[in-house]
């Protein structure tokens, strides 16, 4: 039997490392941080050889969810910045403008939300005393309106690791948050606990101090997303989305690809060419003209029939929390099922979409949330993506004929030391800043790209 461990010397540790490179046929190894109350300062990943040509097969497609799938990345980034205002008191936009598009945008997508926390606890100094009337507020609004024990738990931990275990037994302050509050109203709802308790919040630990912050942050993205549920989408979308027509919606042509590669379009894909087309053709970051993407439309029904008759696996992977994830995807599947019964498909496809989209979970072989790991193990670690080819039930050989989709460097990093060479960056107006140099290849025109350019990177002869 194999032991469990062995125990070498840094110089045994170097020369073991570079026999698992060599093992894995990699050529790189990502320096991974940890965070700060972790023991290693970092980890070492060997990533898997960059796959940049047409694959003669596709098992399965790992796929990111904020700004690869869906638009909730600038519901993401207003929760942090509404943080931020809340921690420092910069409440007034004509005094603070909001969170800056070069300095601190790519340091605060596509890690997890603790590290982003960090970096803007760095960059704005906290003020003591707004930081601790917003974290009781967050506090009392998430144990009394929040039903994922996860995060009610988390939030507790919290409390009590910055002296507020008596609160959180206090019956005055259990009875008051034994019922719903709304959301405004917590401020006054916890002014008497804030003078009776104020003094006793600190922390001992840096760590501390960032999981008080970020409870602000997830107590505003989930009151919206408590909002959204209620029906108030349309109208919260007008207010913190600029007019967009939903505030969480599917990326432009999310539907198609997953309808496209599950294999339930089959040879009427081509009838949704000329929508995919002009798509591609009018994001000026694509660079492509009507006559280019015209000439590849013979491919879309030797692609479609292709995925009917070997449908890929697909897993949505995500480091927002379980509620977040189940929460968002459950809406941009609705207006998935919409969107398909206006496409320009066979009654009969019609049916069959509509059945397909009834329910969210089944249209997923694997879906994988931060609260199937810890915050210490999201992106760029490996983990979410080791878990979802584990729920796939991926061979290890069949590494290779898997195709991870993502818009930011961590979630490259990830898709790349869990195995998946085909590692591919779809930037967007809020990732185009992020350094995707371990990137396996670029595709600025998004989905529609990756199914009429890149024939879903299968190889022309693996659809004849």
């Amino acid at each position: 039997m194999e032991k469990l461990a062995r125990y070498l010397d840094p110089a045994g540790a170097a020369a073991e490392l570079a026999t698992v490179v060599k093992r894995v046929g990699a050529a790189e190894v990502a320096v991974v941080r940890n965070l700060d109350y972790v023991y290693s300062p970092v980890e070492l990943y060997p990533l898997a050889p960059r796959i940049a040509g047409a694959l003669d097969r596709v098992v399965a497609y790992a796929v990111d969810m904020d700004g690869t799938s869906t638009t909730t990345e600038p519901l993401a980034l207003h929760a942090l910045e509404y943080m931020v205002r809340k921690f420092t008191g910069r409440m007034d936009p004509a005094k603070w403008p909001g969170l800056d598009e070069v300095k601190d945008l790519p340091h605060v997508i596509g890690n997890s939300n603790f590290r982003h926390t960090e970096f803007l606890l760095g960059r704005y100094t906290p003020d003591e005393a707004q930081l601790r009337a917003a974290f009781f507020a967050a506090l009392a609004w998430t144990l009394a309106n929040l039903d994922d024990p996860q995060r009610r738990r988390d939030a507790r931990q919290n409390a009590a690791n910055c002296g507020l275990g008596p609160m959180l037994r206090d019956p005055q302050f259990l009875d008051a948050v034994s019922r719903q509050i709304d959301y405004d109203a917590c401020a006054g709802i916890v002014a008497p606990f804030l003078d009776t308790y104020g003094a006793a919040f600190t922390y001992t630990s840096y760590s501390a101090l960032v999981a008080a912050a970020l409870d602000i942050y997830y107590a505003r993205y989930h009151c919206i997303l408590k909002e959204m549920e209620k029906g108030r989408g349309d109208e919260l979308a007008r207010e913190l989305a600029k007019g967009a027509a939903h505030l969480v919606e599917p990326m432009p042509a999310y539907g198609i690809f997953l309808a496209l590669i599950k294999g339930w379009l089959g040879q009427d894909a081509d009838r949704l060419f000329d929508h995919l087309r002009d798509l591609l053709v009018g994001d000026e970051r694509a660079g492509f003209s009507t006559a280019d993407i015209n000439a590849m439309r013979p491919r879309l029904a030797r692609l479609g029939t292709h995925f009917e008759n070997n449908p890929a696996k697909i897993a949505l992977v995500t480091a927002s929390i379980a509620y977040e994830t189940h929460a968002v995807m459950k809406e941009v599947v609705r207006i998935l099922r919409s969107e398909a019964r206006s496409w320009p498909v066979p009654e009969s496809r019609k049916t069959l979409l509509d059945e397909k989209f009834a329910d969210y979970l089944a249209v997923f072989d694997g879906f994988v949330c931060a609260s199937d790991a810890h915050e210490a193990r999201l992106k760029p670690h490996r983990d979410l993506y080791s878990i979802a080819l584990y729920q796939m039930s991926v061979a290890k050989d069949d590494y290779p004929y898997c195709v991870g989709l993502e818009d930011t460097e961590p979630g490259i990093i990830a898709l790349r030391a869990a195995g998946i060479g085909c590692a591919v960056a779809l930037p967007n107006r809020d990732t185009h800043r992020q350094n995707y140099e371990m990137a396996s290849r670029i595709v600025h025109g998004g989905l529609p790209e990756v199914i009429l350019v890149h024939n879903a990177f299968l190889s022309d002869d693996a659809t004849r």
